[in-house]
């Protein structure tokens, strides 16, 4: 098994969007994001593309994720081929959170 290859994709203090991380096609991927400072909540979502223009949600849901208090959650996206990925600071409420955002690639055959 070999060891995954993790890179930041950015820290977001507004809405908006990190930089994207081309993949070349990979099935599973792990997100790490990180909140500190927060207020009352940040709203993330994890995103995808196939030719790092046009952007869709990775969450079968279409569903974002809100979180409530500082600290480091992962995120696992299986079956999703997409050669591009980044993560996106939908909204925020009260403080001055920060929101980091990584990527875990495996680079197993």
């Amino acid at each position: 098994m070999s060891t995954p290859i993790v890179t930041t994709l950015g820290t977001l203090t507004a809405a908006g969007v990190t930089g994207f991380q081309a993949l070349g096609v990979q099935d599973n991927i792990v997100f790490q994001v990180t909140v500190a400072t927060i207020g009352t909540n940040v709203v993330i979502r994890l995103e995808g593309s196939l030719d790092a223009t046009s952007w869709f949600n990775l969450d079968t849901a279409e569903a974002d994720t809100t979180l409530t208090a500082n600290g480091t959650t992962a995120y696992a996206v299986t079956q999703a081929p997409v050669p591009y990925v980044r993560g996106r600071l939908v909204s925020l409420s009260g403080g001055s959170p920060s929101v980091v955002f990584k990527a875990a690639l495996s680079t197993a055959i």
